[in-house]
């Protein structure tokens, strides 16, 4: 059997050592990794990038090894003496260094061959013109990799399609201004040779903006503010501390499995949020009182939060924390319908938890706000590059800056995607992804991200992980539940093999 994996960060990764340990692996079997970058394991948000980036969770939920949930941790304690920084946080790239440790036996397999090059285009085989399958079911297809050297070419049994994180999106179409720095990563390449006399202006200001406020704290002296311009809302909020006793938490794989017998392998929505409401009013706490109080996320009301320690929202954040791991799976046992109100009602306020910065960066923001060395512009409409140089800003009021760097997310609109990357565009355009949610994200099944499509069904042995998956694996932008649905997918095509 031949299998590619199109990606050789974490996803890839797991994906990889998922199939390495599994019993149905046979000597004669073949995986190759097309990755054109000499470092594997990691990917971009973890490759060697400067110290001031930061993991904004703890070390604690970052293992893969799946024997020892802390095995991360031992490993920074092992390695450095002081892993942490006056944050009480770790840098991405000592989390890279540790994938590429952890993973590199696996990239060194026998069986395993490292092609150093992108994939650009697939086709699909028939299956059934080969003298015979691998699998338990019939029909499966086989597929052919096209790279950008046309010398290298593979033909596979299964491919699991790891691409990692899609293009930055670009709003205001500044892409090749000169000046304009479409995607900030890695900051010690992309963000060198900056003046300090310069002004700076930042295109949103959610988790990539804290990243450059780090990093242009800790790497300049600027002499004018780091200037974020946004729409409506600022920073994410404050992740409070929490100090009083322990969660009631109720969710649990055993909880999903129990209500899904209950309902028929569905389990209704109203379920959900009682069972939410229950657990964090056992301890008194009404969550739209307390959200209806901080629901304005300006900066009045993150130093509201922060000055008061608020042990209330605390309580929420905390709940939220253990709720995300189960939120694929809780996500994908609602019904269409239950979908629909959930996004449609409560998605936003699940973000306003959920979506945090951590404590002692807060408190940091808010002393360079005070400061003059940082400062947001809302109500941003248009920007413009001007004749003489830099750029025009039409927000609260008109700005101009001589560098503007985008902070703006990822484009997950599958069209808009396809610009950036040659691969993705040639899956859309022969129908062999398609989008999952008004043009954006790629549709996959639950739970082993097989890619769906009008004309093949679900493709049981194409795998597709990634934020662009984010449609189905509902709230996946972290490395556990990367690692998780990786590994998992592998697995479950290693279990179909005979």
């Amino acid at each position: 059997m031949k299998i590619a994996i199109v990606g050789g960060g974490l996803s890839g990764a797991s994906a990889l050592k998922s199939l390495l340990n599994h019993p149905n692996l046979k000597k004669e079997d073949t995986i190759d990794i097309y990755e054109p970058r000499d470092i594997l394991g990691v990917g971009l948000p973890y490759g060697p990038d400067d110290e001031s980036l930061m993991l904004n969770v703890s070390p604690d939920y970052l293992s893969v090894d799946d024997n020892d949930p802390l095995d991360f941790s031992k490993w920074l304690k092992e390695k450095y003496k002081e892993p942490f920084n006056d944050e009480g946080l770790v840098s991405r790239p000592k989390f890279g260094y540790y994938l590429a440790e952890r993973f590199e036996p696996y990239f060194s397999h026998r069986q395993v061959t490292h092609i150093k090059a992108s994939v650009q285009d697939i086709d699909v085989l028939d299956a059934e013109t080969k003298e015979k399958t691998h699998y338990k079911q019939s029909g499966q297809h086989v597929y052919r990799l096209k790279t950008s050297e046309e010398t290298i070419e593979g033909t596979y049994d299964a491919v699991f399609l790891a691409v990692g994180h899609p293009e930055y999106a670009d709003y205001y179409h500044l892409k090749g201004t000169e000046g304009y720095i479409s995607n900030p990563y890695p900051a010690n390449k992309k963000l060198v040779n900056i003046g300090n006399d310069e002004r700076i202006g930042v295109i949103g200001s959610g988790a990539t903006g804290i990243d450059l406020m780090r990093f242009f704290t800790r790497n300049y002296d600027l002499k004018h503010p780091l200037t974020f311009y946004v729409q409506d809302q600022g920073f994410y909020f404050a992740d409070i501390p929490y100090e009083r006793e322990r969660l009631r938490f109720s969710f649990s794989k055993e909880w999903i499995t129990r209500e899904k017998e209950k309902g028929s392998g569905l389990i209704p929505l109203e379920n959900i949020l009682s069972t939410f409401t229950k657990d964090i009013q056992a301890f008194g706490v009404d969550v739209s009182k307390i959200y209806n109080r901080y629901k304005a996320g300006n900066l009045t009301a993150i130093k509201k939060a922060v000055d008061s320690k608020d042990q209330e929202l605390a309580l929420i954040q905390a709940y939220t924390s253990k709720l995300i791991p189960y939120l694929p799976s809780l996500y994908n046992s609602l019904s269409g319908q239950d979908k629909q109100t959930y996004l449609t009602k409560y998605y936003s306020k699940l973000l306003f938890f959920k979506s945090r910065v951590p404590y002692e960066t807060s408190v940091w923001l808010l002393d360079l706000i005070k400061q003059g060395k940082v400062q947001i512009k809302y109500g941003l409409k248009e920007i413009q590059s001007s004749e003489d140089g830099g750029f025009i800003l039409q927000a609260s009021e008109s700005d101009r800056v001589g560098r503007l760097i985008n902070a703006a997310g990822f484009e997950m609109r599958l069209e808009k995607n396809g610009k950036g990357s040659t691969l993705i565009y040639n899956l859309f355009r022969k129908n062999i992804i398609m989008p999952h949610q008004n043009g954006r994200f790629v549709l996959i099944d639950w739970p082993h991200a097989h890619v769906l499509n009008q004309n093949y069904g679900a493709m049981q042995s194409l795998f597709f992980f990634g934020l662009l998956v984010g449609g189905t694996q509902h709230g996946n932008n972290d490395a556990p539940l990367t690692y998780q649905l990786a590994s998992r997918s592998a697995k479950w095509f290693m279990d179909q093999r005979k």
